[in-house]
Formats: C-alpha cells, sequence, structure tokens
C-alpha cells in the first residue's frame, strides 16, 4: 500500500526531530527495541507505526506539549485517506506538507484560474498579490514569502520532477504590483519554460473547461501514488480517493485538450510581454 499523506507527514515530523537530537536509526531503534528498519519505514511513511511506537519516539525525542498531542494524533490517523487541514491556521504549517509532497514527486500538474502558479511566481509578484489582495496582515507577508520560496526549490533539483502548469489568458493581462512587476513575471515563464521539465500551456480567453471550478494541483509521487492539493484562505485539503483523482485526471485531460500548444502558449506570453514593453517605454 503506498503511504498517505497522514503517514509521510508523520514520519518527516519524526526524521526531522531524530536528527535534531543526533540520534541515528539504529540508535533510535535500539531505544524503543526496534529495528532500524523499521524507523526507517516509519520514517518514509511505508509503515505508519502504531500509536505505542510514536509514543515511544516521542519520548525518546523529548517531544512534549502540544507537540506531542499534534504528532500522536497523526500517528492515529495514518492509514486515512485525504486530509483536510482544519487544525492548521498557521500558514507556513500547512505549506509544509505540500513542500514535502512536491519534494517526492516525478510529475506535478498545476492550474490557477486567477495568477500565476505558485511554483512559477517571482518573488515580488507573490509579494504584490499578498499586500494587494487585503487579507494578509503586513506583518506576516515576509515570513510567507520565505515559505512561498521554499517551495521553488524543487523545480532547481538534479532529479527535478516535471511540471505542466495550466495558466488562464487573462491571468498575463491583470496587472499585479504594476506594469513592470508583470512584465518581469512574464519574462520569468518564458525562460522558465525553456527548461526541459517545465511545460507552459496557456488556456485562451475563448468558452469555458473545467478550471471555472477552481484551481488545484495534482501531484504523482516517484512511487506512483497520486494527491490533489486544494487551498482556501484558511485551510488546505488533500485528497487520495482514487475515483477523486480520476475526476481530477479528466479535467486535466479536458484542459490539455482546450490549452493552446506549448510553443503557442510560449508566443502567446511573449506577445503581452512585448506590448507591456512597449507600454513601459
Amino acid at each position: 500500500m503506498n503511504p498517505t499523506v497522514r503517514a509521510e507527514e508523520l514520519g518527516a515530523e519524526l526524521r526531522a526531530l531524530r536528527k535534531a537530537n543526533g540520534l541515528s536509526l539504529e540508535e533510535a531503534g535500539e531505544r524503543i527495541s526496534a529495528s532500524a528498519a523499521k524507523v526507517s519505514r516509519i520514517e518514509t511513511g511505508k509503515c505508519g507505526g502504531s500509536s505505542e511506537d510514536v509514543a515511544a519516539l516521542l519520548a525518546v525525542y523529548r517531544c512534549v506539549g502540544s507537540k506531542r498531542a499534534e504528532l500522536l494524533d497523526l500517528a492515529r490517523g495514518v492509514d486515512r485517506l485525504g486530509w483536510w487541514q482544519r487544525a492548521k491556521p498557521d500558514f507556513a504549517h500547512r505549506q509544509r506538507t505540500l513542500i514535502n509532497l512536491e519534494a517526492r514527486a516525478d510529475l506535478i500538474v498545476s492550474f490557477e484560474g486567477m495568477n500565476v502558479p505558485g511554483l512559477l511566481q517571482t518573488g515580488e509578484y507573490t509579494r504584490a498579490l499578498m499586500t494587494e489582495c487585503g487579507m494578509v496582515p503586513l506583518a506576516e507577508i515576509e515570513g510567507r514569502m520565505v515559505t512561498r520560496m521554499q517551495r521553488h526549490a524543487v523545480l532547481l533539483k538534479p532529479d527535478a520532477p516535471q511540471l505542466i502548469a495550466f495558466i488562464n489568458e487573462l491571468v498575463l493581462h491583470q496587472v499585479i504590483g504594476g506594469i513592470d512587476v508583470l512584465r518581469r513575471q512574464l519574462g520569468h515563464l518564458l525562460e522558465a519554460a525553456r527548461k526541459p521539465n517545465i511545460t507552459l500551456r496557456v488556456l485562451p480567453n475563448v468558452g469555458t473547461h473545467p478550471g471555472v471550478n477552481g484551481g488545484f494541483e495534482l501531484v504523482r509521487r516517484t512511487s506512483g501514488h497520486k494527491v490533489v492539493f486544494l487551498e482556501n484562505l484558511t485551510s488546505s485539503l488533500f485528497l487520495e480517493e482514487p475515483s477523486e483523482i480520476k475526476t481530477y485526471e479528466t479535467a486535466i485531460r479536458v484542459l490539455g485538450e482546450r490549452a493552446l500548444s506549448s510553443q503557442e502558449s510560449m508566443l502567446a506570453i511573449a506577445e503581452v510581454a512585448r506590448k507591456l514593453e512597449v507600454d513601459a517605454g
């Protein structure tokens, strides 16, 4: 059975705690009378481990208080498919799950209806989005910026996943942060699309498509297991049920049929960028 998002999240947390305590897999296993292989399986999510195993590891790692309670609660649900993260109001905490998920991916398919996909945003574009939307306290913007930029590292790895990003044509014309910010953002998209692992597809402003139901991201991990990520103002949702994944795969197929080709998309982005350059001059 493929590891669930919850199991991988728990494993990542336990691995971080073990390393913070300077323990090897063998040493951690000895402390709870388990093999290093078992501790490794728990950390990779392949074996969620019982609540007793997790409690024992948390004692070894001197993890107490609310963090201990959170991880024990996670341990009790490691076999459950899907995860609505309502109990994680902190943006960085919610994003960490997505960052861990993307780090294990070999394919990411993203659709954003209102703005440039997060993995392809420039820093100034992201900052302008947060500032101008009026929903992010000014004191939190820089912290959120750091978290958002951490996501971008996945595309720079030697074994970076394939990224297919669908972008509404209207997004190319939506001025966020000013003309210069938008122009540089479009330039960044063109540069990114030249990389062998990144494909951009523009959805022309004609008719409609499945994306009208909202943005989403499908992540296929190297194990073949697929997860769909959805986000709103206060929570994140990770879908893992096969029937739900199939629905989003159908949506992706239809988006692919209605979008411009990658070459046509680059020409469309370049034309908008050129017009912005002329207007700015």
